[in-house]
């Protein structure tokens, strides 16, 4: 189900992926409001979102060409779509952001390559840095890294990160964001943990955003850029001439790209912000992608996400600038996003279950596998369905779990007539009603399952 975080209306109907199309259905009350009533809605139950209102990564933008130009430039791959680098899936180059609570330690930060450090406002003042619960950079060479401060006001980006801990961290460069700033530093050639100097946080991708929404710009990558560049972009790496892409380009998507039949809330939120707010180019790397942050890898399954979920291709974006973008219509695309249909099967024991036997469930999910699914086994009991017994699903989209069926202990000399698997407690003889469920997937058929006499 779509949260709609900025209040809007959410519209039921019934269909026969009712899981899949209520993410489509949602985009229907979603888009059916201009962008100006979406940004004037109450945030007062909005998740985190850096810098201030005024800052360029938070205005909404408006397309200034029917076309995109620079489409040949955005890959060396013709027809590969933009993908995400970042998800639970594909952790390499990916962007984690860690929040800080008040009784996080902090420890020193040692930086190996000072001569990058930017000297103007966004300068990191040379104070310990916090430690959360589970901190560490991404894995590839990049290694960046971001931590928020316990008041949500100061962010520290890292770029080649290589320690991060109670110990210490260790990383070529260490840039200091004012989170209530405009999100840019007022210094030309400044450098950051990106090639353009834009900040990490505000140009990725955090999956409670994919869940209830995007409501800032994202920023995308290209394998070669111009060694000019434009606001907010404030420095460059690239070495191509003045006509090819700059980073501080910003693009927005066509506003009638039609949404997929079968697309997860991610895939739904993701296409809104790209329509509303857009993309700016920050960094070079492999291929057109869009940098995501790849902890809580539940939330992530939960919005039905991974690095190929989009089929967006660069001829989809348009130029843009700061602005109201027009109303978006509503465009629902018949065609699904893969040829494999989605489901998910479910069996267990066809024989009676005596106490002391085992409950035995396996099934198979079929679709687009991230690698981090799981299946819950639930009963419908007392009224309501209840969580039994949950299990991985591997990686050919297999599942199996089992739970022993126990008589529950009374009093000696006399005889238990209840019985439980594992919290559920229930009587003999019930024919038990079971459903698998898969985040993102929907769920299984029921099946029935009879406990012995």
């Amino acid at each position: 189900m779509l949260r709609a975080s900025r209040g809007l209306r959410v519209e039921r109907i019934q269909a026969a992926r009712a899981t899949r199309r209520a993410c489509v259905i949602a985009l229907t009350g979603l888009i059916a409001a201009t962008a100006t009533a979406a940004v004037g809605v109450s945030n007062a139950n909005a998740i985190f979102r850096a810098f201030s209102p005024s800052s360029p990564w938070n205005h909404t933008a408006a397309p200034t060409a029917s076309s995109n130009p620079y489409a040949a430039q955005f890959t060396d791959r013709p027809g590969l779509p933009l993908r995400l680098s970042g998800t639970p899936d594909n952790i390499t180059y990916g962007a984690p952001v860690f929040f800080a609570q008040r009784s996080d330690p902090t420890a020193p930060v040692v930086v190996t390559q000072p001569d990058w450090l930017p000297d103007g406002n966004t300068a990191w003042d040379g104070q310990p840095v916090p430690v959360p619960i589970g901190v560490r950079p991404a894995p590839g060479g990049d290694g960046h890294l971001t931590i928020v401060s316990a008041d949500r006001r100061t962010a520290w980006d890292f770029l080649g990160c290589t320690q991060a801990g109670a110990m210490g961290y260790v990383a070529r460069v260490i840039v200091q964001w004012d989170l209530t700033g405009s999100g840019y530093s007022a210094n030309a050639n400044e450098t950051s943990a990106r090639g353009s100097g834009a900040p990490l946080i505000s140009t990725s991708l955090r999956a409670e955003e994919a869940i209830d929404g995007v409501r800032h710009a994202l920023g995308f990558t290209v394998p070669q850029v111009s060694s000019s560049y434009l606001s907010p972009a404030t420095h460059s790496d690239g070495k191509l001439g003045p006509n090819a892409l700059m980073y501080g380009m910003r693009f927005v998507l066509r506003a009638d790209y039609p949404v997929p039949a079968n697309a997860g809330v991610g895939v739904v939120n993701v296409i809104y912000a790209l329509k509303t707010y857009g993309i700016y180019l920050v960094d070079q790397g492999a291929d057109f992608e869009m940098d995501a942050d790849f902890t809580h890898p539940d939330l992530w399954q939960e919005a039905g996400i991974n690095s190929k979920s989009l089929s967006i291709q660069p001829s989809d974006l348009r130029p843009a600038q700061l602005g109201t973008p027009a109303p978006i219509p509503t465009v629902l695309s018949p065609v699904t996003q893969s040829s494999v249909s989605h489901f998910v099967r479910l069996r267990a024991n066809r024989r009676p279950i005596r106490v002391g036997a085992r409950l035995h469930v396996s099934g198979r999910v079929r679709g687009n596998l991230a690698g981090f699914e799981r299946v819950r086994i639930e009963a419908y009991t007392r009224g309501a369905w209840r969580f039994v017994v949950g299990a991985r699903v591997h990686g050919n989209g297999r599942f199996a779990a089992a739970t022993r069926l126990v008589r529950v202990s009374r009093a000696v000399g006399h005889r238990s007539h209840r019985l439980r698997l594992r919290h559920l407690h229930v009587r003999p003889g019930t024919l038990l009603r079971l459903r698998a469920v898969v985040l993102g997937f929907g769920r299984s058929s029921q099946i029935h399952v009879r406990l012995h006499r």
